[in-house]
C-alpha cells in the first residue's frame, strides 16, 4: 500500500535531501539556476515523452554535462505520487525521495544511467 505525505511535507524531505548534496556541487547547481520542482504526478507533455508511472522523477536539460548550453532552464522533476507508490512506511519513502534526487542530480552533472550504477550514489 502507498505511503503518503502531504505536498509539503514531501518538499521538506527534498529540501533534507538536497541538503545531503556537498557544498560545492550546491553551490553550482545554485549558479545555474537549476530548479527542482515536484508534481503530483507526470502531465501530459511528461507523458508524452514516456513518462510513466514507474518513473519517479528526471532531468530536463543538457545531455553533456551542466555546463552544456540548453536553452530551457534545467530542471529536475520529482513525481510525489511516482514515488509515494512504491513505499509503504515513511522511513522508504525517505530513502527513496533521497535516492531519486541524487540520482537526477547526477544527470544533471552529465552521468549516465551506467555511471550511476558503477558509484555508491546511494544514501
Amino acid at each position: 500500500m502507498p505511503f503518503h505525505v502531504s505536498a509539503a511535507e514531501f518538499e521538506r524531505i527534498v529540501g533534507v535531501a538536497l541538503e545531503s548534496i556537498a557544498a560545492p556541487l550546491r553551490a553550482r547547481m545554485n549558479a545555474d539556476n537549476l530548479m527542482i520542482t515536484v508534481q503530483p504526478v507526470a502531465s501530459d507533455d511528461d507523458r508524452d515523452n514516456d513518462i510513466d508511472e514507474h518513473v519517479l522523477g528526471f532531468y530536463e536539460g543538457g545531455t553533456d554535462s551542466t555546463f552544456s548550453a540548453y536553452e530551457y532552464p534545467k530542471r529536475i522533476v520529482l513525481l510525489q505520487s511516482h514515488i509515494e507508490n512504491w513505499c509503504a512506511t515513511y522511513a522508504e519513502l525517505v530513502d527513496q525521495v533521497t535516492d531519486t534526487v541524487l540520482h537526477e542530480v547526477a544527470h544533471y552533472f552529465g552521468m549516465s544511467h551506467d555511471d550511476i550504477q558503477q558509484t555508491r550514489l546511494r544514501h
